[in-house]
């Protein structure tokens, strides 16, 4: 009987964890605007930047924001790729942290990656690429020719 409760318990975490995670998500870009400069996520010099926390959730928080990307006729994007480059804007931090349990930076600067992600529009034969920094925190906002789908 207990194994049960237990199970039953378990689920029931893990469902408000996701249910918070999705709520959080829409929270994070309840705000967003279409950018005025058409370079803005298309290059490596002005990337979408995504920070909220630490480097996986701006990673997922990264992948949802993608996931509600529209083209203006309103079809969706499929991910096709992601992969690393470096940042032509990289700075490093003035001050070099790291966490003493796990050695891992706890500053990053402005980050010494980018993420690119190639995108097909469902419907579309074109192809596009979005550059994401997911170490600096900035306004987030819509690449020119893009929608974002709230929920």
């Amino acid at each position: 009987m207990s194994i049960k409760l237990y199970a039953l318990t378990s689920v029931f975490a893990i469902g408000l964890l996701l249910i918070s995670c999705a709520v959080s998500n829409s929270k994070y870009f309840s705000e967003i605007n279409p950018a005025e400069d058409p370079s803005y996520g298309y290059s490596p010099e002005n990337p979408i930047t995504i920070k909220n926390g630490d480097l996986h959730k701006s990673i997922g928080y990264s992948y949802y924001y993608l996931s509600r990307l529209r083209t203006e006729k309103g079809n969706k994007l499929r991910l096709v790729q992601r992969f690393s480059i470096e940042n032509p804007n990289y700075k490093k931090p003035a001050v070099s942290l790291q966490n003493r349990y796990t050695g891992q930076p706890l500053s990053y600067g402005t980050g010494p990656l980018l993420d690119c992600y190639i995108l097909v529009p469902e419907n579309e034969n074109d192809t596009i690429k979005l550059y994401i920094n997911p170490y600096s925190k900035g306004e987030v906002k819509i690449p020119t020719g893009l929608k974002f789908e709230k929920e």
